[in-house]
């Protein structure tokens, strides 16, 4: 394979074209082809990650093209699913990407398969029901992830290594009452905000997939509106997270 469409990329001494080959054989599933999961598709897709599982069982609706950038009004007015319109575009973007759109719903019964045959997954859910399970699946599978969630003008981002940093049990314990949730849909989302969380997370991606640079050890927060950027360093694992410590994945062995 010619590597000259990279070879911008592959200036930046951490990437050269011994990572250029490592991201060409690397995997990646994005769960969620929502605003962030379009960009994060979008971009790994151009750096060229070989292999991209897109995640998601919503259909293309009109308030998705504000922000949720590989849809057009076509998709919208035919209600495509995502994974399906998204996994379209991403091809012809990279026709040496392989595209895996999964129109599922996550659930204990199916989230280890998909995780379990990757190198890192990226998180673009919609609720924390689905987070806390794919922390369980990647915890107890080993696998590397990305959380990352955006509303109104700010979002935040964690890198989570099994057995070397915080997970998601580590920092919030228990799931945050679903009543108490804050929504895209009652607080907004600029689109700016998706953009920079997206590639927050997918720089992220490279460094694991890469073994380059230094992964985020924390959390990091960004508020768009407000200039704000702000990291915040949280120590773990924790030896009492029901994941990391104790090896109980309440989420994944829920029926």
């Amino acid at each position: 394979m010619k590597l000259d469409r990279y070879v911008r990329q592959m200036v930046f001494p951490p990437v050269g074209e011994t990572g250029q080959r490592k991201l060409l054989s690397s995997s990646v599933a994005v769960m969620g082809c929502g605003g962030l999961g379009t960009h994060i598709a979008d971009n790994l897709s151009r750096a060229g990650v070989g292999r991209l599982k897109l995640v998601d069982r919503d259909h293309v609706e009109w308030n998705n093209l504000q922000r949720q950038i590989l849809f057009d009004e076509q998709d919208a007015a035919a209600a495509l699913p995502k994974v399906g319109a998204a996994a379209r575009k991403v091809q012809a973007i990279n026709s040496h990407v392989r595209i895996e759109p999964l129109a599922v719903e996550v659930s204990p019964a199916n989230v280890e398969g998909i995780v379990g045959d990757v190198d890192v997954v990226l998180d673009d859910c919609d609720n924390f029901d689905t987070r806390y399970l794919v922390n369980d699946a990647c915890v107890k599978r080993g696998v590397p992830w990305v959380y990352g969630g955006g509303v109104a003008s700010y979002g935040m981002t964690m890198t989570v290594i099994p057995r070397q940093t915080p997970c998601l049990r580590c920092i919030f314990p228990q799931m945050p009452p679903r009543e108490s949730a804050v929504t895209c849909a009652t607080a907004g989302i600029l689109a700016t905000t998706v953009s920079i969380v997206a590639a927050l997370e997918c720089t992220e991606a490279m460094k694991i997939l890469l073994g380059q640079g230094h992964p985020n050890q924390g959390l990091i927060h960004v508020d768009t509106w407000e200039n704000s950027f702000e990291p915040f360093s949280i120590k773990g694992p924790d030896e009492s997270c029901p994941a990391c410590g104790q090896g109980r994945y309440d989420f994944l062995e829920a029926r």
